[in-house]
């Protein structure tokens, strides 16, 4: 049974102008509720993770930015990774990406990847983020960096901790502190002399400390998901 899924249509590789288009977005419940949450966490940081590990550093660090940009709403230059966001889907060509509920109940992603590259399929998923609510768009956005970063296939452990996304709608995962700055900064294991380290800074040593805390990585599952949540709530208060 088909739980979730999006259409999107590209152009190909080897034409001079390189488009993207979207289609479908299909969640479960007409789209609202924590089911919904999360099975566009799944599906859409599913697809962020197949597309990782065949992208290079600067594809993901722009992709990092683009995932931010959309979840602050903030309007979208094109083209962002040299690819052009349309709504004319003439002369493009469709590939559907799913979520799957077998008969046991376990969950499967299929990417389709008859069409389209890994960097067209991560730029369509993050697109297809901002028809979200602003409640999903939050978790959905933490999802898609944890995606980002899994570069390990598309498995039962990834869909685990995606799924486990739901944490981030009880509120930000910061423990009772005095000094929410001090403690962000030892969370993502910065040194700064004076004020809030560079934006670049603080995304690189976000991203080194998500790796850390994947169990792709070595990282026991159990709590992957909280710890995945300070991570993101410490990034954003020293992002601002």
């Amino acid at each position: 049974m088909v739980v979730a899924e999006f259409e999107a249509f590209f152009s190909r590789p080897v034409a001079p102008t390189r488009r993207i288009a979207l289609g479908r977005f299909t969640l479960p419940d007409r789209g609202v509720g924590n089911a919904a949450t999360a099975a566009a966490s799944m599906l859409l940081g599913g697809v962020l993770a197949d597309s990782a590990g065949n992208l290079d550093d600067d594809e993901l660090s722009e992709l990092h930015r683009l995932i931010d940009d959309v979840e602050h709403r903030r309007r979208i230059a094109q083209p962002r990774m040299r690819h052009r966001l349309q709504t004319d889907r003439v002369g493009l060509r469709r590939s559907t990406n799913r979520l799957f509920r077998g008969t046991g109940g376990s969950l499967t992603l299929r990417v389709d990847q008859t069409n389209g590259t890994r960097a067209q399929h991560a730029l369509a998923a993050v697109y297809c983020a901002e028809s979200l609510g602003d409640e999903q768009l939050r978790t959905v956005a933490a999802a898609m960096r944890v995606g980002l970063e899994w570069a390990g296939g598309t498995n039962e452990d990834l869909l685990a901790v995606l799924r486990g996304g739901r944490w981030h709608q009880r509120g930000t995962a910061v423990p009772p502190v005095t000094d929410p700055v001090a403690w962000a900064l030892e969370t993502l294991e910065l040194e700064t002399p004076d004020g809030r380290p560079p934006r670049r800074e603080i995304q690189r040593a976000f991203r080194n400390a998500l790796r850390g805390a994947h169990p792709d990585h070595g990282a026991p599952l159990d709590g992957a998901a909280e710890r995945i949540a300070e991570l993101d709530s410490a990034r954003r208060i020293l992002l601002g």
